[in-house]
């Protein structure tokens, strides 16, 4: 009589492991690009937010003061000594909590604000050079006025 013996091994093959493997790999690659460009739009959102939220800040000082501020950093902290006119109309902070940070975009840069030319058609200039920097060319700059 002959005794059959039962092969009680539990586990995967390497065959299987590597068909698993192999379709990660594909998964990986066809939605590593789409989570890429999410992930790029969600920056350029949260950019063109914090702008659109400067701006606020930037219309409450024009509307108290009568004036544009100067520099981004006018809307979280007190001016000291210069124009009286302003440090008694002041009414901020504007943006954020007094004394606060001014945020970066979404790169690590700082937003850009300039005062406009006399005879320009804007009063300012308030931006994020965008995801290349600031050697980035115009056309991918984050503007408010986009």
């Amino acid at each position: 009589m002959a005794i059959a013996l039962k092969n009680n091994r539990s586990g995967f093959s390497l065959v299987e492991l590597m068909i698993v493997i192999v379709i990660i790999g594909l998964l990986g690659a066809v939605l590593a690009p789409k989570v890429n460009d999410a992930l790029k739009k969600a920056r350029k959102g949260t950019a063109k937010t914090t702008i659109m939220n400067l701006k606020g800040g930037i219309l409450k000082y024009e509307a108290d003061i009568s004036k544009y501020p100067s520099s981004l950093k006018d809307l979280t902290k007190r001016p000291k000594g210069g124009d009286e006119r302003v440090t008694k109309k002041w009414d901020g902070p504007y943006f954020g909590d007094e004394g606060d940070e001014l945020p970066e975009d979404p790169w690590g840069n700082k937003f850009q604000y300039k005062l406009a030319q006399p005879g320009s058609k804007r009063p300012y200039e308030l931006y994020s050079f965008g995801p290349n920097g600031k050697g980035a060319p115009k056309e991918e700059w984050i503007s408010v006025w986009d």
